[in-house]
Order: structure tokens, then sequence, then C-alpha cells
């Protein structure tokens, strides 16, 4: 009989867990969850010998959707994937691809012009080119001459 009560109370106990656990980490109200986050695409950024290139992975999201500015020494790209419309119910059994706003900033390491700033989008990546300054381009194994 003593068992019968420590497993009731262990089922009390965990019952109680539970309670305060969905208490504290659900919504008040279901439907009105956090407000959806941007997500952000995959991005490299790297250096050549003349330009900072920064490569975007943008599969599935139109030209005209895009948008890309030049602020305060950051790069700015903001745009949308839009999921195709259908008139079915879905119901899915995975589902990894972000559909909605998107935004990702880079910061450039040195000063540019706006000028020296090029945009391609082709087959789903999107590549922006930053030019150096030919003035600030150093030659490696260029001597310094100390005075």
């Amino acid at each position: 009989m003593h068992s019968n009560n420590l497993f009731d109370e262990i089922k009390k106990i965990n019952s109680e867990m539970e309670s305060q656990f969905y208490r504290l980490f659900s919504p008040k109200h279901p439907l009105q969850s956090l407000p959806e986050e941007k997500w952000q695409p995959y991005t490299d950024v790297f250096e050549t010998k003349d330009a900072l290139m920064i490569k975007m992975e943008l599969a599935g999201v139109k030209k005209e959707d895009l948008s890309v500015g030049f602020f305060h020494g950051r790069l700015i790209i903001r745009g949308v994937r839009r999921d195709l419309p259908s008139g079915d119910k879905r119901i899915y059994y995975q589902m990894e691809i972000n559909y909605s706003e998107f935004e990702r900033v880079v910061i450039l390491p040195e000063a540019v012009k706006e000028a020296d700033i090029r945009a391609e989008y082709k087959d789903g990546f999107l590549t922006i080119t930053v030019l150096k300054d030919p003035v600030q381009i150093i030659e490696e194994g260029m001597e310094i001459k100390v005075e």
C-alpha cells in the first residue's frame, strides 16, 4: 500500500511541474504568440585583391522583391520570399524553407563610396561587389620606409 502512495505522489508532482512549465513558457493566448522575426539568408563575405564580395543564397526570391541599401558603412539587404498560392489546405510533414520577409546587415570593414558598389542577382544568388579604393590596396611583401 505504501508503494501506491509513492507512485501517486510522483504522478501528482509530475502533473504540477507540467502545469507550471506550460504556464511559464506558453503564450497567454495561443494565437497571439511572439511576432515573427525576419529570417537571415545564408551569406558569404570574402575579400579578393580588388574587392570585398558578399554572396547571398536567395533561391525562390524574385528580383523585384529585393532591395539593397548602403547607410553609414552598412549594407542592408532586404526582401521577401513568397510562398506559392495554393487553394488546397496543406499538411506539412517537414517544413524548412522560410517564406516571409528577410533582412541581413553586413558591416563593411573599410570606408567605401556608393558608386563602388555593384549588385547582381542570378541563379538564386545575390552577389554584391564592393570595389576597393586603389590607393588603399597594398601589395603583399611591400616594404615600408621608416622615417
